[in-house]
């Protein structure tokens, strides 16, 4: 029985990876080779934005632009109102803390011997499975802080070539799906 459910829940798991990976890691590659000239600190000033902390400000390629326009247009939302959004990036964080502990949980559970080894494993694969299915319900959001973001963008006139711009945009809307993985 625990190998159905392991199966059954491998499903969602490579289907977010490959949905990832097609949607995603293709356009990003494309737009860490964009140079636009852009800091992801003064796109983040220029829509109205406190500046980001860390390494990540200093970034000028499409790839990280875009990825921070999609931030930028959940904060915007936020702003807003909009409460999809706000539970959005508050569970930004979970999603990364996630599998660690339900892998910490499902090791004690395996050293304590309380469950067999291929139950605990299920298990923690499930769990995570959930939670992929649960973020892949909010990708409507995600897509609409892309769009929010994208008329930012525009309204700000940042950036100072158009077809940056719209490398900025299509990177935005691709980096939707690099918060759907949990890993």
């Amino acid at each position: 029985m625990w190998k159905i459910l392991l199966i059954l829940s491998l499903i969602p798991l490579v289907g977010a990876g490959f949905g990832r990976h097609w949607f995603w890691t293709r356009i990003r590659m494309k737009g860490l080779r964009r140079d636009c000239g852009l800091t992801v600190r003064e796109l983040r000033e220029k829509l109205g934005l406190p500046p980001g902390r860390g390494r990540r400000g200093m970034e000028t390629h499409a790839a990280a632009l875009g990825n921070a326009l999609r931030e930028c247009g959940l904060a915007l939302l936020e702003k807003e109102g909009n409460t999809m959004a706000k539970a959005r990036v508050k569970g930004a964080f979970l999603t990364k803390a996630l599998p660690a502990l339900v892998m910490m949980i499902a090791v004690f559970a395996i050293l304590s011997k309380r469950v067999s080894a291929g139950w605990a494993i299920s298990g923690a694969v499930a769990t995570v499975a959930f939670w992929t299915l649960l973020r892949l319900t909010g990708l409507p959001i995600e897509l609409r802080a892309a769009a929010r973001g994208a008329e930012a963008l525009k309204a700000s006139r940042a950036v100072k070539r158009v077809s940056d711009e719209d490398e900025i945009v299509r990177c935005a809307k691709a980096s939707v799906w690099s918060t759907v993985w949990p890993f």
